[in-house]
């Protein structure tokens, strides 16, 4: 098959006739299909086509390539396929003459760009023609390029700003930047004569966000089995030109779940404001996402946070909410704060609190608030020993029924080893009950080893409480930030703070009783048990010592002792003392 002859060529084969390459860019593909006639800018790719057309056919050139930018805004060459093509092109088959484009601000958006293509084109003999700005020739007409050239990228960085400072404004006055999340629509609402780009809820997909939210709360699903639940649901992203309804993906779930903006909030450069859209979920269901989320490690989709050794403890003393750590840049650097959760739902007037104040704060907590007297932790660590060994003999009866069952399994298994030496015995079934004897014998060993081991963990736990309550002010100072977050986990669930201080604390066992306790035997508001009663008390949670303990009599117990000076041993069961460290 013979090819198409070459429309450029003459009867003898030469191209006598220049060539020409065009350059067309719009800045966004909405601009793609619309009209030359009503194109108020004439930027359309069709306005573009129909003017370097009739600059061609002025130049009595030959196109043979057409390169289309279809809504690339950037503003360096380097991220254009489409400009970059046409230079591999125009440099790999040297058949072109002129590169035409609309105007220079169509092809270039910075003046090194322009300098550079400039240089490149005329080492290969080819000219850059605009068709909207005739410069002519010469070293005026280069001087022209080169200024027009620095008033366009002069022009995109002050729009630039403008952009920004509006989005800025739109931002901190709770307005949604960019397109609806999903739940959500963008809607345009005339106001007052005026078209206003807002935001509505989806009255298809509202309704199941807090559905999502709480679907995930219950900590029974992984990502994908979540996925799946909505979608049976009938949960399906918006469809746009190019995609019709389909399930949402793992990926846009997960955001989702971590998205602030579900709690009626902004974010913009890094700090949340509040938002003028409708919340769909309320501050305690996406805490406890967060919590599960934390758990499965982000569900398999990792998120930029900020760490912080105090993030997640602190609590308003206001209001009760917790405390936000925000990021903010300003003064040449990043700087973070604390913010109240409720004041972000203007319900609170906590002000915004740089993380250094309390940071001092906690630290000065923890020398002042929580530690114990020397004379106090001498008494409880001088009597464990004592009330260690109480235990141990208030079992005694508990121990010699467990010999007693040992003795017996033996006398049995003896004699069924005894039958099976004998002939005509049922082997197999000799062989089960042997089996049997023995693992029975196991199971009781093991529930007295444990039941020692159990009892000397609950002593060293309390030994490594006390060991902590020793001067705790020093060692937090001392400590770097993630010794001091394993401290805050060990002794707090909550730290409450007003302002520069900490105002209260909710604190984990053991230490929550052991402060109880010494905080009502300084002030006297206890009641007193009486001797028999207590030691009464004391015998009953002994022998139950796998039970959980209760809480307020172990206060009252541990009151009496700080009180009596220990004139009797009383211990609680282990199993109310967790590990002294997470």
């Amino acid at each position: 098959m013979s090819s198409s002859p070459d429309p450029t060529a003459d009867a003898t084969g030469s191209v006598p006739v220049e060539c020409s390459v065009r350059y067309l860019r719009v800045s966004s593909k909405r601009q793609m299909d619309t009209d030359a006639d009503i194109d108020p800018e004439g930027n359309s790719i069709d306005t573009q086509r129909k003017v370097t057309t009739a600059k061609e056919r002025a130049l009595g050139t030959v196109n043979v390539g057409e390169y289309v930018e279809p809504g690339n805004s950037a503003l360096t060459i380097s991220k254009r396929p489409e400009f970059r093509k046409m230079l591999e092109r125009v440099m790999l088959k040297r058949d072109v003459r002129y590169v035409v484009i609309y105007q220079r601000s169509r092809a270039f958006r910075n003046f090194a760009d322009a300098v550079i293509v400039k240089r490149q084109l005329e080492k290969l003999g080819v000219k850059l023609i605009s068709a909207k700005e005739d410069f002519g020739e010469g070293v005026w007409a280069d001087a022209m390029e080169g200024i027009t050239d620095i008033f366009n990228e002069v022009q995109v960085r002050l729009n630039g700003q403008d952009i920004a400072l509006k989005m800025g404004n739109k931002a901190r006055n709770g307005g949604t930047l960019g397109k609806a999340k999903l739940g959500y629509v963008n809607e345009t609402k005339n106001i007052e004569g005026h078209r206003v780009n807002t935001i509505s809820l989806d009255p298809e997909r509202a309704k199941y966000i807090p559905m999502a939210f709480e679907l995930f709360a219950t900590a029974r699903y992984t990502i994908d089995e979540f996925r799946d639940q909505l979608a049976e649901a009938g949960l399906t992203m918006p469809p746009d030109a190019r995609w019709g309804r389909r399930p949402v993906s793992k990926t846009t779930l997960a955001k989702a779940l971590r998205d602030r903006y579900y709690l009626g909030e902004i974010l913009y450069q890094g700090i949340w404001y509040p938002g003028r859209h409708e919340a769909l979920v309320t501050a305690d269901l996406f805490d406890r996402v967060q919590r599960v989320l934390d758990t499965h490690s982000g569900a398999g989709t990792r998120y930029r946070t900020h760490k912080h050794y105090l993030k997640g403890l602190l609590w308003c003393a206001r209001c009760r909410s917790r405390l936000t750590l925000q990021r903010a840049q300003g003064n040449g650097g990043e700087y973070f704060y604390f913010l109240c959760r409720g004041k972000q739902e203007h319900r609170c007037d906590l002000p915004y609190v740089p993380v250094e104040i309390f940071e001092d704060a906690v630290a000065d907590y923890y020398a002042t608030d929580i530690w114990l007297p020397a004379e106090i932790r001498d008494q409880l660590r001088g009597r464990v020993d004592a009330a260690m060994d109480d235990m141990f003999g208030l079992t005694e009866e508990m121990r010699s029924d467990f010999a007693n069952q040992l003795d017996r399994l033996d006398r049995k298994e003896h004699y069924f080893l005894d039958l099976a030496a004998e002939e005509g015995w049922p082997k197999d079934k000799l062989r089960e009950r042997i089996s049997a004897i023995r693992a029975e014998r196991t199971q009781i060993q093991r529930s007295l080893e444990q039941a020692e081991h159990q009892l000397d963990t609950g002593r060293q736990v309390f030994y490594q409480a006390l060991a902590l309550l020793d001067q705790p002010g020093k060692m937090y100072r001392r400590s770097g930030e993630a010794v001091r977050a394993i401290l805050n986990r060990t002794f707090f669930t909550r730290l409450y703070v007003d302002a520069r201080k900490v105002t209260g604390a909710e604190m984990r066992e053991p230490f929550d009783v052991l402060h109880e306790a010494y905080r009502l035997y300084k002030t006297r508001t206890y009641h007193r048990a009486a001797p028999d009663s207590a030691r009464s008390a004391m015998r009953s949670a002994a022998q139950t010592a796998y039970a959980p303990h209760d809480r307020s009599t172990l206060i009252d117990s541990l009151t009496s002792i700080f009180d009596q000076g220990w004139s009797k041993p009383i211990m609680v069961g282990t199993a109310g003392f967790e590990p002294a460290t997470p």
